[in-house]
């Protein structure tokens, strides 16, 4: 048990554990929860006249599903940084978290998507990707969110410069993928980064009091005070 303990940390701090675990445990409620109370309410299609010009292209299936690879890499790299950072952008992501369900309850929005009859990898993929997620949940994209954190919160971290500018690239591409395989309509990309970059802006402005009170924070000090004694 203790070498499983010991492989753990070295892959991430233990306060970086805490803050991953927690926030993948109000994704999933968020993403999933919300589905309850969304199943008696009367859906909106957020469509524009735009949303309708672009075309559907299964190919792009692919950046869509990578992007699940893409965020576990940059996850990895984040929750690695100091400390402070880690909770700083933690608690961005928490609050946009909070966010996203409100407005998924506020504005239960849902989409046309078409018939996918083809019978090549990219179509059978796309099936799978439909039948796993309903059209609902639309706005703001969750896709575009993740991606948004993953490019903005390597700011200021400990990477190569290639990598910070594969996340951005990778973030154009997933806003792309999203439209064109017909998971998202247009709205939801601009309202996804204007509340990341709101809550990122807000909890990097925090003063240190402040974030000292979150939970775990003041214990991992403590600590980290005994070990330097």
């Amino acid at each position: 048990m203790q070498k499983i303990k010991n492989l753990l940390l070295r892959i991430l701090p233990g306060y970086g554990w805490r803050c991953l675990l927690t926030l993948m445990a109000l994704q999933l409620l968020v993403f999933d929860g919300t589905r309850i109370p969304l199943r008696f309410m009367e859906r909106v299609d957020l469509s524009t006249p735009l949303d309708l010009l672009i075309p559907f292209r299964p190919e792009w299936i692919v950046i869509y599903v990578l992007s699940f690879l893409s965020w576990g890499v940059t996850f990895l790299i984040l929750f690695r940084q100091e400390k402070e950072q880690v909770y700083r952008n933690s608690a961005a992501y928490f609050l946009t978290l909070l966010l996203t369900g409100a407005m998924f309850l506020l504005l239960p929005g849902t989409l046309v998507r078409p018939q996918v009859v083809g019978d090549d990898v990219f179509s059978r993929l796309t099936r799978l990707v439909y039948a796993a997620d309903p059209p609902d949940n639309l706005c703001p994209s969750l896709h575009v969110i993740c991606s948004y954190y993953c490019w903005r919160g390597l700011f200021g971290a400990k990477a190569p410069k290639w990598y910070k500018g594969f996340n951005f690239v990778f973030l154009l591409l997933v806003c792309c993928s999203i439209l064109f395989v017909k998971q998202h309509v247009i709205t939801d990309i601009p309202v996804a980064i204007l509340i990341s970059e709101g809550t990122l802006q807000l909890c990097r402005q925090m003063p240190t009091s402040w974030l000292s009170k979150l939970p775990g924070y003041a214990k991992m000090e403590e600590k980290n005070g005994r070990n330097h004694s």
